[in-house]
């Protein structure tokens, strides 16, 4: 059925709303093969042990929100409701996660609990909670642009970013979409924020999520390393001369960059199949309007006294 383009998602109608033919289906499927080939996708033990990992990190953020909550000698009462809660960002959050690949992590607490608490107090919690051996290296950067412990944890590198809310306390349910949680916050608080909210969004803004999933995976290892030409067909084998232009730090998009590029050509195309994406893709990128933005949704100014991106000022 084709999507309406009442109801498109992105700031223009899709270019087609064509339903895929036989041969792409096809296509589609020796992507998937290849990704697969290609060691793309882990197994369901690392899986599991991803998810064992960050509960471990859960009990750990209660129990450090906890502890620092008796430490400013605060009521019991406000002890046992004040919570603390984990979430993830990154290509574990948008699903295009691989063998060994870090869990991007963050830590939301209650105003009372400081970033200088995180610091100080998180490391020897998680150590003690943790068990024996599986902590096997542990290295706080507080004075980054954004603030980060960098640690392995049973063989699964984890990145954790903080960010402390002005409520009393941060519930289990809390859900971070909510733009009143960033009021009164400071410019550090924002960007640990920032990374969850965006992965979210970009996940709502995309017509298939699965689609998406797939086209990004393949995108993602494209940039990071040549891929082989007969998984896309000639339309893109132009492109493929290029390697290693993955990650900021390098001058290159990095993992949300690369994300919004695929989102957007998702919105163009809604129906298409993952492989139909890649191709066009390296046809609309290549010959995008650059310093032209690319833009999954209209920029919303908000009611919050906070900075927003304009690329026209």
């Amino acid at each position: 059925m084709a999507i309406q383009t009442s109801r498109h998602k992105g700031v223009t109608p899709p270019i087609s709303v064509s339903l895929p033919t036989d041969a792409e289906l096809a296509a589609n499927d020796a992507l998937i093969n290849e990704l697969k080939k290609q060691n793309n996708f882990e197994g369901s033990e690392e899986t599991e042990r991803r998810k064992k990992t960050l509960q471990s990190i859960q009990r750990v953020t209660t129990e450090f929100v906890k502890f620092v909550s008796k430490k400013h000698g605060l009521p019991q009462s406000t002890v046992d409701t004040a919570g603390g809660k984990i979430f993830t960002y990154g290509s574990y959050r948008l699903g295009v996660y691989g063998p060994g690949s870090d869990i991007d992590t963050l830590v939301v607490v209650p105003k009372h609990v400081s970033r200088e608490d995180f610091f100080e107090h998180f490391p020897p919690i998680l150590e003690k909670m943790a068990p024996p051996g599986a902590i096997e290296e542990m290295t706080p950067v507080p004075d980054a642009f954004v603030p980060i412990i960098k640690l392995e944890f049973s063989g699964i590198s984890i990145d954790l970013i903080f960010a402390r809310l002005a409520n009393s306390s941060v519930p289990l349910t809390l859900d971070l979409k909510d733009n009143n949680l960033l009021r009164g916050l400071d410019e550090r608080d924002l960007r640990s924020l920032n990374g969850t909210r965006v992965t979210d969004e970009i996940l709502e803004l995309v017509p298939q999520q699965k689609t998406f999933r797939t086209a990004l995976r393949a995108v993602k290892l494209w940039a990071q390393r040549k891929f082989p030409r007969h998984v896309f067909g000639t339309q893109a084998d132009r492109h493929f001369a290029g390697r290693a232009i993955y990650a900021n730090v390098m001058g290159f998009p990095g993992g949300v960059a690369w994300a919004m590029l695929v989102a957007r050509v998702c919105q163009l195309y809604p129906q298409a199949t993952g492989s139909v994406i890649i191709g066009k893709f390296f046809r609309i990128i290549s010959k995008w309007g650059w310093p032209q933005p690319v833009v999954l949704k209209e920029i919303e100014s908000g009611p919050l006294q906070v900075r927003v991106w304009n690329p026209k000022v």
